[in-house]
């Protein structure tokens, strides 16, 4: 039996979690479609090896071309609040990593990355882990469609918001060991130190398939830039959505996040 069958209905709860996302200011997007920007994309994780740094450019708006360019050759640093540094090599073009950094809730981490002289700093807090206590998955009701067509099913989460604390949530998901596109994020202003559902939006599973579910928490400074990412509605990286990195044209974040990860086999339902 599920953990959560004897709490408040399913539905009031997703509801809720609903009316929470509704009620998130939109953040305008003032984008500049000429002039060409640096691209960061950064993550420390709770987990030895786990991080990245990724390093490209934007495209011109008319830039038709196939792909992006990527950046070889920067300096990238981690450094904490307790003065460990962590220098980032170059794995792949544009792609950095560093095999010895496991990062620790409760620290601050500072990036530093030093393209050609152009300096770009950023700063995020590693919050405390929220683990996902389960999965489930529901068939997909789609009752105009072809009869013959295989069914589709959706994924839910459950976990524990932790109280007296704010928490900031991003969910990924991935199937086949891809990342399903788009961003989800939520925060607990309606549900501390509460029992979260949450559906996993826009990411369809068929039987069979193993759906892998990571629960991050993330720093309010993320959650807005990812935040300004959904209000999109199509998955991109707009021009300059609020950020915590500091430098001169460039776009992207830097987050200190704790992850929690559950997999779940798709398997038939009536």
């Amino acid at each position: 039996m599920m953990l959560f069958q004897k709490y408040t209905p399913l539905y009031v709860l997703i509801a809720i979690i609903f009316l929470m996302i509704s009620c998130e200011k939109v953040v305008e997007l003032d984008l500049d479609d000429a002039k060409q920007m640096l691209v960061v994309e950064a993550i420390v994780h709770d987990s030895l090896g786990d991080n990245f740094v990724k390093l490209s450019k934007t495209k011109p708006f008319n830039d038709n071309s196939v792909g992006y360019e990527t950046i070889s050759g920067a300096l990238v640093i981690v450094t904490d609040n307790l003065g460990n540094s962590f220098t980032f090599t170059e794995a792949t073009a544009g792609n950095y990593n560093c095999p010895t950094l496991e990062g620790i809730t409760g620290r601050a981490y500072f990036l530093t990355v030093n393209v050609s002289g152009k300096v770009v700093t950023a700063q995020s807090v590693m919050n405390p882990k929220v683990n996902l206590d389960s999965l489930s998955h529901h068939k997909i009701d789609r009752p105009f469609n072809d009869p013959n067509e295989p069914p589709e099913y959706s994924i839910r989460t459950y976990f524990f918001d932790t109280p007296n604390y704010t928490n900031y949530y991003r969910i990924k998901a991935f199937n086949k060991g891809v990342q399903e596109k788009g961003y989800i994020v939520l925060n607990d202003d309606l549900l501390n130190g509460g029992i979260a559902v949450f559906p996993v939006f826009r990411v369809n599973y068929a039987e069979n398939d193993t759906a892998v579910i990571q629960l991050l928490s993330i720093d309010e400074a993320n959650f807005r830039y990812f935040n300004a990412i959904a209000s999109s509605q199509n998955g991109e990286v707009p021009g300059n959505p609020e950020t915590n990195l500091v430098g001169e044209d460039v776009v992207g974040y830097f987050g200190a996040y704790a992850k929690s990860e559950r997999r779940l086999i798709i398997t038939p339902l009536p």
